[in-house]
């Protein structure tokens, strides 16, 4: 398991994702896995920096582990105001571009990058859990060589 915390600042994103990135590498997960996961967690922790605080300061909390059945669970932690993401409407995507609300691709990409997102508020923090199946994908790496006769 990686639990790490650090300030909310857009300042610290690049160092949080690199441990994970490094985390998830050492227990055997594809870069293909690994960019996927690091994308959905930097969406969310994005939302965590700009909005949980309200210009204030603040800490985010990020763990990691794999279950036994190779899942990733990542879990985004924060004291901020409450913001369930999982009730977040679906943003407009067949309008034209310049007649869409802005805001709201992140979560949307969250949602449909992850194979599972859950948000419960306990203790007066915000705790957002995204799953990650991370068995081996048959698309994922170089196709297989022919066989030979």
């Amino acid at each position: 398991m990686l639990t790490i915390t650090s300030p909310a600042s857009i300042t610290n994103l690049e160092k949080l994702l690199t441990q994970v990135s490094d985390w998830l590498g050492s227990n055997g997960l594809t870069r293909r896995q690994t960019a996927k996961i690091e994308l959905s967690l930097e969406e969310a922790l994005v939302n965590v920096c700009r909005y949980a605080y309200h210009g204030g300061q603040g800490d985010v909390e990020v763990r990691c582990r794999i279950t036994d059945g190779r899942d990733c669970l990542i879990e985004i932690i924060d004291s901020g105001i409450p913001f369930d993401a999982c009730a977040h409407p679906a943003p407009e995507l067949t309008a034209c571009i310049a007649d869409r609300k802005v805001g709201g691709l992140g979560v949307y990409l969250m949602r449909n990058m992850a194979d599972q997102m859950t948000y419960r508020r306990e203790n007066e923090k915000n705790i957002l859990n995204l799953a990650f199946r991370t068995v081996p994908d048959r698309n994922d790496g170089a196709a297989a060589s022919p066989q030979r006769p």
